[in-house]
């Protein structure tokens, strides 16, 4: 008589496999080992090769504000390391034009199905794309953008330093902020389509990206 609830237990825990990537699973290749903060602030990691970088032909990542103060509503004021070429990113310093967020990771199934969704919403030019690849190799996540043909800017958060910050419990996960600085909507789960992506960004940061 006493299955019951563990067989309850056990379906709410698939579903919510199904529904976001938790964790950094263990594979043949080993576990994604993540690194450790420099304690500055940084997010530090131990790059993948200059051969892999140059295959997966990144976006440099956007300049942002070292100076501006960090809003309460905004992102945390953290630097993150980019995962290609071009600066650290002072996620608190993203400003001057509204921005998407996308937090993913190479052994998230979710995550690898939304990749192109936001590819092709940073091609259009309307708003600022930028990944943020955490709790992942960086020459896995590198391997996956050139699998999939995905260019745009992404930094490393190997360590997880966001997830107090940004309290996520679980991948992928969207931020959209505003060119003030502010984030306007936190969508928690997988974006499925274009149409729902476009939706977002229409609602949440006044972006009509349909066009």
């Amino acid at each position: 008589m006493r299955r019951a609830p563990v067989l309850v237990a056990a379906a709410a825990c698939v579903a919510m496999l199904l529904s976001a990537c938790t964790a950094a699973p263990e594979t043949a290749g080993g576990r994604v080992t993540p690194t450790q903060s420099d304690g500055s602030g940084s997010s530090s990691f131990d790059p993948a090769s200059p051969t892999l970088i140059a295959q997966a032909d990144l976006a440099d990542c956007p300049a942002s504000d070292p100076d501006v103060e960090a809003r309460d509503d905004g992102l945390p004021d953290i630097t993150l390391a980019c995962l290609g070429d071009g600066p650290d990113v002072r996620l608190a310093g993203l400003r001057g034009e509204p921005t998407v967020i996308n937090l993913w990771a190479s052994w998230c199934e979710p995550c690898r199905d939304e990749l192109p969704l936001f590819a092709d919403l940073a091609g259009s030019g309307d708003v600022r794309v930028v990944g943020i690849a955490v709790q992942d190799d960086p020459s896995s996540s590198l391997s996956l953008l050139v699998d999939t043909d995905v260019h745009y800017a992404s930094v490393v958060d190997a360590d997880s330093a966001t997830k107090p910050l940004l309290r996520w419990t679980g991948l992928p996960m969207t931020l959209f902020v505003d060119a003030d600085g502010k984030v306007t909507h936190v969508e928690r789960g997988q974006i499925t389509d274009a149409a729902q992506l476009d939706s977002l960004v229409q609602q949440h940061l006044g972006v009509d990206a349909s066009s």
